[in-house]
């Protein structure tokens, strides 16, 4: 018996992403068309089902309930949607398709249609009413995405964080609180607020949250990550770290991990350059990029740390993670939020409005 299936719209790689949440719904008589991409070709493949995860991944599932496929939730390229229960479907498509136009004003015309679905729901499915409450999330981040910081983005970047925060305490569990978590994570790392990073990955983070063991591991990564940036945090990552290195395999996450620890330790002993030495040892050793991505941005928050205050080393660090080993979108975003930081302590305005700028054409890739 599926539990858990989930549309919605989440931008991937600059991609539209639809997800739906189908929790509690009717059988449905026109499923999901579902694109992925091939990892080894990069080609599309479609599939009609739909979308749930299991211990195994993220299963496109059949309307026989065969699993058809086992894929990475960023090789989904799209998802229309099938029918729901309660909710009028060629609605839902005519605001999909002002979605597609992927401009501010088309996605404020789609939130007010969500709102007026939401209103004519009363009576629908669970899932059907979750799958409304996250388009109502994905609309007002759009919409702050959509926003220079010069028209208010604080202020609607805030509203869109709170919103994504409220839809995963709401529901918990299932394919598009992932997708809710990153959002509201990634929202709150272009705002400074590492603590509410690090709140927001602790509840993806926990061993019951039903997530397959790979992004388990990641949301966990992901909240050491950001208690290390609050610098208050650092001690209880250390521990983290420490513990998952026991059980974490052999590759990129156990190399993480160790760059992990290391940073944790130094800055929570007081003493942050004591770290670079042994962050640099697993540079030199590593052949993967992802792996060095993430040394380079913990070197960066080392000297961001360190006594007294190394800017100008930090800035080169995440400007490697930028320029260099860019081939993740989460770090590369991360260490621009933090070189927007730096060159403020620097008073240099002119990259503070580049970086701005950055921030803000790199919020279509997520």
């Amino acid at each position: 018996m599926i539990r858990q299936v989930a549309r919605g719209l989440v931008v991937l790689a600059g991609i539209t992403l639809f997800v739906e949440a189908v929790d509690g719904r009717q059988p449905v008589t026109a499923p999901d068309k579902i694109s992925v991409r091939d990892k080894k070709d990069g080609s599309i493949k479609n599939y009609e089902g739909t979308l749930v995860f299991a211990p195994a991944g993220l299963q496109v599932v059949g309307p026989d309930k065969k699993t058809l496929a086992v894929v990475s939730p960023s090789d989904v390229v799209k998802v229309v949607p099938g029918e729901m229960a309660g909710v009028d479907r060629g609605e839902v498509l005519r605001l999909v398709g002002l979605e597609d136009k992927k401009t501010k004003a088309d996605y404020a015309a789609a939130r007010l249609g969500y709102v007026d679905l939401k209103k004519k729901a009363g009576a629908a499915p669970a899932g059907s009413k979750k799958y409304l409450d996250f388009k109502l999330s994905l609309m007002a981040s759009r919409i702050a995405d959509e926003t220079a910081y010069d028209e208010d983005w604080s202020k609607l970047g805030a509203e869109a964080a709170d919103n994504w925060t409220g839809f995963v305490n709401d529901y918990k569990t299932g394919y598009e609180v992932w997708y809710a978590t990153r959002a509201a994570a990634r929202i709150y790392a272009e705002m400074n607020k590492f603590n509410d990073v690090a709140r927001t990955w602790k509840q993806m983070a926990k061993k019951d949250s039903g997530l397959p063991a790979d992004l388990l591991l990641e949301a966990q990564m992901q909240e050491i990550d950001a208690q290390i940036r609050t610098r208050t945090g650092a001690a209880a990552a250390q521990v983290a770290a420490a513990d998952l290195l026991k059980t974490a395999p052999a590759g990129a996450a156990k190399e993480k991990l160790t760059v992990y620890e290391a940073a944790a330790k130094a800055i929570a002993g007081g003493d942050s350059l004591t770290g670079v030495k042994p962050i640099e040892a697993v540079i030199a050793a590593t052949k993967d990029p992802a792996v060095r991505a993430v040394a380079f941005s913990m070197l960066g928050e080392i000297y961001l740390t360190a006594a007294p205050p190394k800017p100008r080393d930090a800035m080169w660090a995440f400007l490697w993670v930028e320029t260099v080993y860019s081939a993740d979108k989460d770090e590369v975003f991360k260490a621009m939020c933090r070189l927007v930081e730096v060159f403020k302590s620097q008073q240099d305005d002119d990259r503070v409005r580049l970086y701005h700028d950055k921030l803000r054409r790199a919020r279509t890739n997520f």
